[in-house]
């Protein structure tokens, strides 16, 4: 994993393999906390349930599954977890009747693949875009952005575990 950049509210990495991009997931879960809304973007075999997986194995949930056909499925973990996919979601009406604040509001974080769909997004939340290295089918840049005080400092203890001893 190599580091590119850092601002106050975001930074971005570059992930080199899967294993990579698992452990930046599991970085992240180790500071998971309920209400927190993730909002996962990329296209297609980007990494965004490998990045799951490693949030959900960070909480304690060793089979975290791709949801695309069932649309969400719920974790019993350290911290619940709530993972969704809006890939087969056509509209705003869809993705809100899923109730997706309603989970957050029980004490769920919501890990949510294809978040582009959802354009009425809660303000507070932290977005992570997965996009394709020319030239590395394997490598991702991925940009971690938080949108809200807690998220933000969450983003500070995951560069912490993510990059020791980096220059950040």
């Amino acid at each position: 994993m190599k580091f590119l950049s850092s601002c106050a509210n975001s930074f971005s990495i570059i992930s080199e393999s899967p294993d990579d991009t698992f452990a930046a997931g599991r970085a992240l879960g180790e500071s998971l906390y309920p209400g927190l809304l993730i909002l996962l973007k990329g296209e297609l075999g980007m990494g965004k349930t490998r990045f799951t997986q490693g949030i959900g194995r960070a909480v304690g949930y060793d089979r975290v599954k791709s949801p695309t056909f069932v649309i969400m499925n719920e974790y019993d973990a350290k911290v619940p977890l709530l993972h969704v996919d809006l890939y087969r979601l056509e509209d705003e009406d869809e993705i809100e009747s899923l109730g997706i604040d309603e989970y957050l509001d029980d004490g769920f974080a919501a890990a949510v693949e294809w978040a582009e769909r959802w354009r009425e997004r809660p303000e507070e939340r932290l977005e992570v875009e997965f996009l394709p290295v020319p030239g590395d089918a394997e490598a991702r840049t991925i940009v971690f952005e938080a949108f809200g005080k807690r998220e933000a400092e969450l983003l500070v203890k995951m560069k912490d575990k993510i990059l020791p001893g980096e220059d950040k």
